[in-house]
């Protein structure tokens, strides 16, 4: 077996979401300026780089952080689509883009759109892959088990299309009870990866609308 990471490490580097809020990262303390240790503070989004949506970001009567339990976070039931948007002029993932992959007991779906490559550009940002609000009862149509998705794009919402994602938000998250993971590294990972678990680790806090996310992907090498 192998162990990856699918989630980015945190860095004032990469770009958020509109090019909006990052991380912002401070040394408080340096040993090396005579302090007796290294001490690091940071403010952050809750949505900033990978991250998990909650159903309560997009409505008061949805379920927040502190509903789930930690069984919730682990899946053992995976499922992998590849789907290349990028020489697709409206890159809005669309029903039909919806594989049955024979896997109709997987409870997270992966979707693999290439993005990755283009994390560090603005195009990552400003263009890149969303999600059609339809699409939420295919994905719960062709996985009836499903309980979450994750996908390496900056969001649900892609960024030329906002009215329309707000729309998506509330169909995936609402209407079909499905868990959003956004901005995934999904560069280690193609369809001849057998998925055996999956850990999806949001960063706890009370009442959560979202939370960074750690993901550990266990694979057989």
């Amino acid at each position: 077996m192998n162990y990856l990471f699918l989630s980015y490490e945190l860095s004032d580097k990469i770009s958020g979401y509109g090019n909006g809020d990052q991380i912002k990262i401070e040394k408080a303390r340096q040993m090396c300026c005579g302090d007796t240790s290294n001490n690091t503070e940071f403010w952050m989004p809750t949505h900033f780089g990978t991250h998990m949506d909650y159903p309560f970001h997009f409505s008061m009567e949805g379920k927040t952080g502190s509903d789930y339990s930690a069984k919730q976070f682990i899946f053992d039931k995976v499922a992998l689509q590849e789907l290349d948007l990028r020489e697709r002029e409206l890159k809005l993932i669309q029903p039909e883009d919806i594989e049955d992959l024979g896997k109709s007991d997987s409870e997270l779906l992966i979707v693999k759109t290439f993005y990755s490559e283009q994390r560090n550009d603005d195009s990552y940002w400003e263009n890149g892959p969303g999600f059609a609000p339809e699409t939420a009862k295919r994905l719960k149509q062709v996985y009836p088990s499903l309980k979450a998705i994750a996908f390496d794009s900056i969001s649900l919402t892609n960024f030329q299309n906002r009215p329309l994602g707000r729309i998506a938000h509330k169909a995936f998250l609402m209407e079909e009870d499905l868990l959003i993971i956004e901005d995934l590294d999904l560069r280690q990972v193609n369809l001849n990866t057998k998925f055996n678990e999956v850990i999806i680790a949001p960063l706890r806090m009370e009442n959560a609308d979202g939370a960074p996310v750690t993901i550990i992907a266990k694979v057989e090498s």
